[in-house]
């Protein structure tokens, strides 16, 4: 019997690669999944209010509109991270809308597509200078998303919320937010700026960007007082005031709540060395810098991996990890819930 079968109209591939220096938190959240490769130094990542603590090669996920912000422990961090849109997955027929990605070489130290994943990410981010074609960029992709599929994708994992956005329906509001984080604004004043009815605007919040319209908020006010305690010598009342928190207790709150520290300890941590990082954030490499990077993904990219599978993979260590890391999260949520 003989079939025939169209798989792909038009071949699109949607990412953003980027190698930076990381200073003190510059909170983000957005629609893409990104995954982190620490290419040096050892750096505190936040994410939702959980922290991880990477060190030199470690991988991670984020996924889609997770709040998240990184923190150097150490000089000299350096990062490469990969932003991959979730539309790339859904037009090849794959259905994130139950479960999340689950990378984390910090948690779990083993997992034979470690390697194969780095040596991706290296010949993609090696791409331009090799003048490498569309066809090879995007075979890369393909890889890479493979590998993030078939090895870290947990379906049965709680199910987030991913964001179906249509261009410009709130972007108004979204700018009005990003404007007016300072002032006592409400779901109502913000649905008079769109002209959409409360209820309404609430919904399609919820709908196009997988946080309700408060969080968003707050995210905007969070994202310019972590700024403000890391360049500026102000106190923290005054930070939380000037950011539109009516007082300091709900900022301690809030900041714990996406962070898991409150505001002064996070601030003790800042050192003259991580301050001078936030120059030279997403910026550049410095060309010592850029030397030690292009020798360190050469190496990468060019590393031979076997095919065997890795008895880490199903060894009965590997199982109890997982379980162990599933109820250490478990701890930290209720930690979270009963601290409020």
């Amino acid at each position: 019997m003989e079939t025939h079968e169209k798989y792909l109209d038009h071949v699109q591939v949607d990412y953003d690669l980027l190698v930076y220096t990381v200073g003190s938190y510059h909170y983000n959240w957005h629609h893409q999944i990104e995954i982190l490769w620490l290419l040096a130094g050892d750096v505190e990542v936040n994410v939702d209010g959980t922290r991880h603590v990477l060190h030199q090669n470690d991988l991670l996920a984020i996924n889609s509109n997770c709040g998240h912000a990184t923190f150097a422990l150490a000089g000299n961090c350096i990062a490469l991270r990969l932003h991959l849109d979730p539309a790339f997955f859904t037009r090849q027929g794959i259905d994130l809308s139950h479960g999340q990605f689950e990378l984390n070489s910090a948690a779990l130290k083993l997992n034979v597509a470690y390697a194969p994943l780095r040596q991706a990410l290296a010949q993609l981010a090696l791409a331009p200078q090799r003048a490498a074609s569309a066809f090879e960029r995007n075979a890369l992709i393909y890889r890479i998303t493979a590998l993030l599929w078939r090895r870290f994708f947990n379906a049965n994992a709680p199910t987030r919320h991913l964001p179906q956005r249509r261009q410009g329906s709130i972007e108004n509001v979204m700018a009005y937010l990003n404007n007016a984080y300072t002032q006592d604004v409400t779901l109502e004043t913000a649905a008079r700026v769109g002209n959409y009815s409360p209820s309404y605007l609430s919904r399609i919040f919820k709908e196009e960007l997988g946080i309700n319209f408060y969080e968003y908020l707050v995210r905007c006010r969070l994202q310019h007082a972590v700024q403000d305690l890391s360049e500026t010598p102000q106190k923290i009342g005054d930070i939380a005031l000037a950011n539109g928190f009516k007082e300091i207790k709900s900022f301690n709150l809030m900041f714990k709540k996406h962070f898991g520290q409150t505001p002064s300890t996070y601030r003790q941590q800042l050192s003259p060395t991580v301050r001078s990082q936030n120059d030279h954030f997403k910026r550049a490499l410095t060309p010592a810098q850029s030397r030690m990077v292009q020798d360190r993904l050469a190496q990468v990219a060019a590393a031979e991996h076997g095919d065997v599978v890795s008895p880490c993979e199903t060894c009965v260590y590997r199982l109890h990890e997982r379980d162990y890391q599933d109820l250490k999260a478990k701890v930290a949520q209720l930690k979270n819930v009963l601290s409020r």
